[in-house]
């Protein structure tokens, strides 16, 4: 099998523990082992004061564990994956919808996804999103007792 096709294993195996919403209990835990452990999980857009780089596999799942317990009716839909040229990067067209659990709001986002996968693993999510809909459907206050939360699991001071 070909780099890119073991790679795109990697890809559709990642979103596929998603179809029935975020993973909960152990296979959260085995969800978040398809982050390398020097993964980085960047959003370039993400509003203040969402983290832009979440680096490490145990920081992303802290923020993961924060993320699917606020949004735990989340669905992924109209998945579209893009090779390219380079067999460790897939570019990805997505939509997510969820109800925010804290305070009832919907969140409805489109993003523009690059995946990079080596050796099995995620080493790079990268997210394109409109950070004005994260603004709306969480507000400034909900991310940052958010951050503050996934810091504090990690044990790291808040900035």
């Amino acid at each position: 099998m070909s780099t890119r096709a073991e790679n795109r294993k990697v890809v559709d195996g990642f979103w596929g523990d998603l179809d029935a919403g975020p993973p909960t209990g152990a296979k959260l835990e085995d969800w978040k082992d398809w982050f390398a452990v020097d993964a980085v999980w960047e959003m370039p857009f993400a509003p203040e004061p969402l983290a832009k780089s979440v680096p490490g596999r145990a920081l992303i799942g802290h923020f993961v564990d924060w993320f699917f317990e606020s949004v735990p009716d989340l669905v992924i839909d109209s998945l579209v994956v893009h090779d390219t040229t380079d067999p460790e990067l897939f570019v990805l067209e997505l939509q997510g919808r969820a109800t925010v659990k804290q305070n009832g709001n919907i969140y409805a986002n489109t993003y523009c996804t690059h995946m990079r996968v080596r050796d099995g693993k995620v080493v790079l999510m990268r997210e394109y999103f409109d950070p004005s809909v994260v603004e709306q459907a969480f507000g400034g206050d909900l991310i940052a007792e958010g951050m503050s939360k996934v810091m504090a699991a990690a044990g790291l001071a808040v900035a």
